[in-house]
């Protein structure tokens, strides 16, 4: 009897938790490390390596020494200089949906971009937004670059 108990409770832990996992799919993925770079995942944070997974509110940050470039599940680049700080703020790549969305957020520092998939398909889905201003995409690529802070 408290055998049934306990695997039903697991069971319903598993059943509950598995949409929350789920949702935490993968955007992207660090390339081209330099220096000192580190990823803010909610509470945690992760030291920035070649390979590490992107997840969608992850912030990138780099220090004075630091570079990055990040790639993401549609193609889009982007690479970020010194003292930069970046958070994905939203990624809908599903292209069999009709589903796009791309929002990022560059509170400092400078950053490069170069479209993906969202871009070609959607162009209006895709922005990225600083204290000063927001980009809208009007073409495949540009840089933006903003004073320390």
């Amino acid at each position: 009897m408290v055998a049934t108990r306990l695997l039903t409770a697991i069971a319903l832990f598993f059943w509950f938790a598995l949409p929350a996992v789920c949702q935490q799919s993968i955007v992207g993925s660090l390339k081209a490390v330099r220096g000192t770079v580190v990823v803010r995942r909610g509470t945690e944070s992760l030291p920035g390596q070649q390979g590490l997974h992107l997840m969608a509110q992850d912030i990138v940050q780099t220090s004075a020494d630091g570079s990055v470039g990040l790639i993401l599940q549609d193609g889009t680049r982007i690479a970020l200089g010194p003292s930069t700080e970046l958070k994905i703020d939203q990624f809908v790549y599903a292209p069999v949906d009709g589903k796009f969305g791309l929002l990022v957020r560059l509170t400092r520092g400078v950053m490069a971009y170069i479209s993906g998939k969202i871009a070609q398909y959607s162009p209006e889905s895709v922005r990225v937004e600083t204290p000063v201003g927001i980009v809208g995409l009007r073409g495949t690529d540009f840089a933006i670059s903003l004073g320390g802070g």
